[in-house]
């Protein structure tokens, strides 16, 4: 017996579409799946088989993702399809996968679409199209076609053979049924429609007629593979034919694996299902609904998760945890509530304070830190904090990620921090009674990339740095200078970023500024603004600019100083950076916590009264006269404890040098070494134990825990500072 799937070979051969090797990959599998289980394959015409006129229903299940052909494939099928009005040849354009059942309710066949309706959907739109097409002379393609997509003697509920999923079913259902108010023309449904009906519409105005159009549709062709209820298993099937390259997104394998093999499918779909998809699918795109569950994966992970891991990640949670499939769906509709807030903050409940912030992480695309603000929300939701808290760590969170941003620091190190942070700061229950307070300190305690940029750091670029470049933030910056803390608030809406000295200097211009001057400062804070008139000023001179400014312009605060000068020099911007600056330094000013009663891990407290306590123990802080620092090794305790005392106390340094570890400044010894010293004091075999403080001056910071304790006991008597104000916090013992 002649192979089905290698009859095909000419066929494929003649297909040079782009998909080519998939297709061929996708029919190779099949056709080892077929063997292994015995399942029923042929070759067939899709129209005819599928389509045929008898009553049948073309049901597609719930877990199949949205119908999302684009544009794109409609047409490359419309020009495959041309060419066999012109050759009239068949044409193949993959596999279907099915389960063949019965409808108890009217007793027709009922087939169970596993893989392929995207295909399938794309086909009767293109029936449909051409069946609008056809006039009175060509009745009998139009009756033919109508037999192909109803079901003439059924109820209502049945008479259309093919049942998208709900959420496309309604737009499906629309357009067959000519009901033009209720069609979403923004959908993918309509708009495909009406790419295969202007084409029709050429063709037939170019001489091609209906019934011919109607003959090439239905030479195309499908390798069919029919399962067996009861014996198949179509989870098994669907994953192993869409682990080839095809484009399953995260969301559609995560849909699948939830809804395929449980009983309840359509009631869980309903229920759950749908209403995420409302939530986070707008205008026909899955981006948002993808993203979010990579985000709540990390959420639940508490780590990273790399965006190919994502699916395998949420079962490996789904099996460890002991969800139910409705238990599951249960929760992440919940966090989907969350996250649609966090894309739509204008649609919700929450106040004013929180719906700002929500929205200026929106603006800036600050996205990493959803997973951890889905636990603050849902800790709010769940009513262990209020919406005060919330509220204090959602500005907490906003201005850690605008003066980061400010300063320009890369955000790779964010992924990783925000995936931790939640389950860092809260390892400790206690610290739930002081949410936002351990949040703070757990962020103030994080250092390089990962700390808060002080004000220094923050001014510098604010005045010298080029806040152009990532206009969503000027455009943030410069509407929080505008609006302050009141009420009524100037929205971005028609408004742009205006250079107030042009990017392109004029004549009038390079009279008093020179090129150099200009390339330095024209992207500067003080040089820009925000206005609707961007067009209208250009690069006209500073006179034309500022009366624009003084006669239409609502924005005060922002140009107070400018409309009153005569021109605009490199001081008047100079001068206008550092005003505005000192705004946003206010703006986004954050108060640290300190307050050693919060702690990050169960630790015990040693003290260097009893060095050999340190034998063994790893140090993951110690405090100083109540304020508590991070630390990650013995090491750096002494290196950050001589920098705090000698910033206190700068001229005491140099008396102490000569200092041993014994508490006097004899000369070092077997039993007696320096402390702190010259470089040209230490012994070669002991220089990897010093490390440099300031001006050539050295201090001991190698060897054994209990060494180290003894040199940081003579560094605070050393200072007059008492051993019951330091002490070193070590990870408690199992």
């Amino acid at each position: 017996m002649i192979d089905p799937f290698l009859s095909q070979n000419e066929e494929l051969n003649r297909d040079a579409s782009a998909s080519l090797f998939f297709v061929i990959l996708k029919v190779t599998i099949l056709r080892n799946l077929r063997r292994e289980k015995n399942m029923k394959a042929d070759t067939f015409n899709a129209i005819d088989r599928l389509f045929a006129p008898m009553q049948m229903i073309l049901k597609i299940p719930v877990y199949q993702r949205n119908y999302d052909w684009t544009e794109t494939n409609v047409r490359r099928l419309l020009d495959d399809i041309r060419t066999v009005v012109q050759d009239h040849k068949p044409h193949f354009i993959g596999a279907i996968v099915y389960m063949e059942s019965q409808n108890s309710d009217l007793g027709m066949p009922e087939y169970l679409i596993i893989d392929g309706q995207q295909r399938l959907t794309t086909i009767t739109l293109l029936l449909q199209a051409l069946k609008d097409l056809c006039g009175n002379d060509d009745q009998q393609a139009a009756d033919m076609i109508e037999s192909f997509l109803t079901n003439k003697y059924s109820p209502d509920e049945y008479k259309i053979k093919l049942k998208p999923i709900k959420s496309d079913n309604v737009q499906y259902e629309a357009l067959l049924n000519n009901k033009p108010d209720k069609i979403d023309q923004d959908g993918h449904v309509y708009k495909n429609y009406m790419v295969a009906k202007k084409t029709f519409k050429s063709w037939i105005e170019s001489g091609i007629k209906p019934m011919e159009i109607l003959t090439a549709l239905r030479q195309l062709q499908v390798v069919g593979i029919s399962l067996k209820k009861g014996e198949d298993d179509p989870q098994i099937i669907f994953e192993s034919i869409n682990s080839t390259g095809v484009a399953l997104t995260n969301s559609d394998l995560i849909r699948n694996f939830l809804l395929m093999s449980d009983h309840n499918q359509d009631r869980l779909f309903e229920e759950y299902w749908l209403p995420i998809e409302d939530m986070l699918r707008r205008n026909n795109d899955n981006y948002q609904l993808d993203l979010f569950f990579r985000q709540y994966v990390i959420m639940k992970s508490h780590g990273t998760v790399a965006e190919r891991k994502v699916y395998s990640t949420f079962v490996k949670l789904f099996k460890e945890n002991g969800y139910t499939h409705e238990s599951a769906l249960e929760e992440i509709r919940k966090y989907a509530e969350i996250y649609s807030a966090f894309l739509h903050p204008e649609e919700t409940n929450y106040s004013d304070e929180i719906k700002g912030y929500l929205a200026d992480l929106n603006q800036l695309s600050q996205t990493t830190c959803y997973p951890f603000l889905m636990h603050v929300f849902a800790d709010f939701e769940n009513r262990v904090i209020d919406e005060a808290t919330l509220g204090k760590v959602l500005k907490l969170i906003t201005v850690y990620l605008i003066r980061r941003s400010i300063c320009n620091i890369p955000t790779n190190s964010l992924n990783g921090l925000f995936a931790y942070l939640y389950s860092r700061v809260f390892r400790m229950p206690a610290n739930k009674f002081k949410y936002y307070e351990a949040i703070n300190k757990y962020l103030f305690a994080q250092n390089n990339k990962n700390a808060v940029p002080d004000d220094e750091a923050l001014k510098f670029s604010l005045v010298h740095g080029n806040s152009y470049q990532n206009q969503p933030l000027c455009r943030l910056l410069m509407l929080d200078i505008e609006n302050g803390d009141t009420k009524e608030k100037l929205s971005t809406n028609n408004l742009s970023i205006e250079h107030i000295m042009p990017q392109t200097l004029s004549r009038s211009w390079r009279q008093y500024i020179s090129d150099k001057e200009h390339e330095e400062y024209v992207h500067t804070l003080g040089n820009l603004s925000i206005t609707g008139y961007n067009s209208e000023m250009s690069n006209k001179s500073f006179e034309e600019k500022k009366k624009i400014l003084k006669q239409n312009s609502r924005v005060q605060i922002l140009n107070e100083d400018i409309v009153n000068k005569d021109k605009w020099t490199i001081q008047d911007i100079i001068n206008r950076s550092n005003r505005l600056a000192d705004i946003l330094i206010k703006k986004y000013h954050l108060d640290q916590v300190v307050d050693p009663k919060i702690v990050f891990e169960n630790v015990d407290k040693i003290y260097v009264s009893n060095p050999d306590a340190a034998t063994g123990r790893k140090p993951v802080s110690f405090t100083l006269e109540g304020s508590n620092y991070s630390i990650k090794t013995f090491k750096d305790i002494t290196v950050k404890l001589i920098n705090i005392l000698d910033q206190d106390d700068p001229t005491r340094l140099e008396k102490l040098i000569g200092l041993t570890w014994k508490g006097d400044f004899e000369l070092s010894n077997s039993n007696n070494r320096l402390v702190i010293c010259h470089k040209e004091d230490i012994d070669d075999k002991m220089e990897w134990h010093y490390a440099e403080i300031r001006d050539g001056i050295y201090v001991m910071v190698g060897g054994s825990a209990t060494t180290i304790l003894h040199v940081l006991k003579e560094l605070i008597d050393a200072y007059d500072i008492d051993e019951n104000d330091f002490s070193i916090s070590v990870r408690a013992e199992q």
